[in-house]
């Protein structure tokens, strides 16, 4: 009697395989030029062909399984599932016979059915049925181990670079987006597989940068042989120890980094190249990009937010950091050049108008479709045009009113019902995702050192205090838009740099300010300096100044310390800002 047992293969296992397998190929020929599906491969048949042939043989996989469970002879079983039956080369020809007369969504929508449901009956298996390997064979034999007899006739067409980087577009845009989705917090957590999905972007990006250098020594040197790895877990042990410690943002640029590298120098290669020795490059290609990702896209997946309030945890996730960066650059700042070339009121604009037009394109998205691509460069240069007319105030309200309308838009989603994702990708896009892109212009331009501080205070100084001039004794006594005297106001702006001098010399920082000790606080500033000429209360509001600057200059080099710079900035520069518009200082 044959023993027909095998260890065990867990379903989740399974699915993983097919799954990956099925994605690589499947966006793989979905990336190719329409022209290609009526060309002839080294099989001799087309690609339209090649497609129904694999459609085919998956369709079989419920029939099978069928008739594994019900003892029906499988040949019957096939009949009765309307395959027609027959040898394999009799199936093989109906098979490329009915996709020549489909078109190519046909086809490949018959493929996608077939899949789906040959991943519905490997849900049902039973753990006795897992392992058994007539079973397992089948799977296998249909899907994951089916797919590398075709891997010729794939590269066979791919003609070109061209070819070859939509393949690898194809699969690298949902790759990153669900990276993106994830959220920078969520990179520190750990997958089914034991490391982070920092370590997992860290590892995508090691083997792409490597894989861009194989191509390059190719390119520039025609070398016969191009070293590959010689212990592939040696190195991922390496690039996993080397990322631990790394901030998640700094891993993602490597990765966007990695890539960009690898689409270089695909664009560079030519056909000759692409296909020498046996198409080692398309195999190299193949195997640190789009195979690459589809091995880890269902590992990624399932850390994606599904669910509306999923995603609007990930969204204020994000939104938090992004818009605690901003509040500490500061309104004036703004005008400034960010190291991208615009200003960052360019910049706040452009993160305004990609979230306004994420409504308008959300219906297209939760129906699983996408409406007309925006010519985005043209939107870009309109926004960075836009807005040298708009005040600072004005580009941040609007960016607060654009994250309201996505935060409402998500809200109104149904509960209990799974977003596609091609509507999450949007929504991840537009906000979070877009958000982490655009930190690190806004880190740059934080103020760091002691040194930083004091350009940025002095900065924004010398506009508030030649306001204050400008008003004279007499005019300190005069109202404000606010209600209070101009003379109210320094006294107010004097408690706060007070404040923070107290608190960095006795180095006890009050934290747990609510909207009512603030106006407990500023009632009281006013109250202490009410017998205060308006001569002393400007000579009191230079003085605290010096003191401040002087303190700051004494702190040294380095990076100033957090409990300071979470402080210093809302009780100076930031807190001036506020009162801009009733001095009359345009922002």
């Amino acid at each position: 009697m044959v023993n027909t047992t095998i260890r065990g293969t867990s379903r989740d296992e399974l699915l993983a395989k097919i799954s990956g397998a099925h994605r690589s190929m499947r966006e793989a020929i979905g990336a190719l030029p329409a022209e290609r599906w009526d060309e002839k491969l080294p099989a001799g048949w087309t690609l339209k062909e090649m497609v129904g042939h694999l459609a085919h043989w998956e369709s079989t996989v419920p029939a099978f399984v069928d008739s594994l469970r019900t003892g029906t002879p499988q040949e019957v079983a096939l009949l009765v599932a309307d395959d027609g039956g027959g040898d394999v080369d009799e199936q093989n020809a109906r098979a490329a016979a009915e996709a020549r007369g489909r078109s190519r969504d046909e086809v490949l929508r018959r493929w996608d059915d077939a899949h789906a449901e040959m991943l519905e009956v490997a849900r049902t298996l039973s753990d006795a049925e897992l392992e058994d390997v007539s079973f397992m064979q089948k799977f296998e034999g249909e899907s994951y181990g089916h797919y590398p007899n075709h891997y010729a006739d794939l590269s066979a067409a791919i003609k070109d670079k061209d070819d070859l980087l939509a393949v690898v577009q194809m699969s690298w845009t949902p790759f990153r987006l669900a990276i993106g989705a994830i959220g920078l917090p969520s990179l520190e957590e750990k997958t089914w597989t034991g490391w982070t999905y920092k370590d997992l972007v860290a590892h995508a990006a090691a083997w792409e940068d490597r894989a861009a250098s194989r191509l390059r020594t190719l390119r520039e040197s025609a070398a016969r042989t191009y070293p590959g790895v010689d212990d592939t877990d040696e190195f991922n042990a390496a690039v996993v120890e080397r990322t631990r410690g790394r901030h998640a943002r700094d891993v993602i640029g490597e990765l966007d980094a990695a890539h960009a590298r690898i689409v270089e120098e695909i664009g560079k290669l030519t056909p000759e190249q692409i296909h020498a020795k046996d198409d080692w490059v398309i195999s190299v290609v193949a195997g640190n990009t789009y195979g690459h990702y589809a091995d880890h896209l269902d590992e990624i997946f399932v850390s994606v937010p599904k669910r509306p309030a999923e995603l609007l945890g990930k969204m204020r996730e994000g939104w938090r950091p992004f818009r605690r960066a901003l509040n500490r650059l500061g309104l004036s700042a703004l005008s400034d050049t960010t190291p991208s070339g615009w200003t960052y009121k360019a910049m706040v604009s452009h993160v305004a108008n990609w979230m306004e037009k994420l409504a308008g394109e959300m219906p297209n998205r939760l129906a699983g479709r996408r409406g007309p691509f925006p010519d985005v460069d043209a939107e870009n240069a309109r926004e960075a045009e836009a807005s040298t007319s708009r005040s600072a105030h004005e580009v941040i309200e609007r960016m607060h009113a654009a994250y309201k309308g996505v935060v409402e838009l998500v809200t109104a989603l149904p509960a209990d019902r799974d977003i596609d994702f091609l509507a999450v990708r949007l929504v991840v896009g537009e906000t979070y995702g877009h958000f982490v892109e655009h930190g690190a212009e806004i880190e740059a331009a934080l103020p760091r050192t002691a040194a930083d501080y004091v350009e940025r205070i002095d900065k924004v100084w010398k506009p508030f205090r030649a306001a204050i001039r400008e008003r004279g004794r007499a005019g300190l006594g005069e109202p404000t838009s606010s209600g209070w005297t101009y003379k109210d106001l320094v006294a107010h702006v004097v408690g706060w740099m007070e404040q923070i001098v107290r608190e960095i010399q006795t180095k006890e920082f009050r934290t747990g300010w609510t909207s009512e000790t603030i106006q407990e606080f500023n009632d009281r500033s006013v109250r202490t300096h009410e017998l205060v000429g308006p001569e002393a209360m400007v000579d009191e509001l230079d003085t605290v100044y010096r003191r401040l600057i002087e303190i700051l200059r004494g702190l040294g080099g380095g990076d100033v310390d957090e409990k300071i710079a979470s402080s210093l900035p809302h009780y100076t520069y930031l807190h001036w800002e506020e009162h801009f518009a009733e001095l009359g200082i345009p922002l």
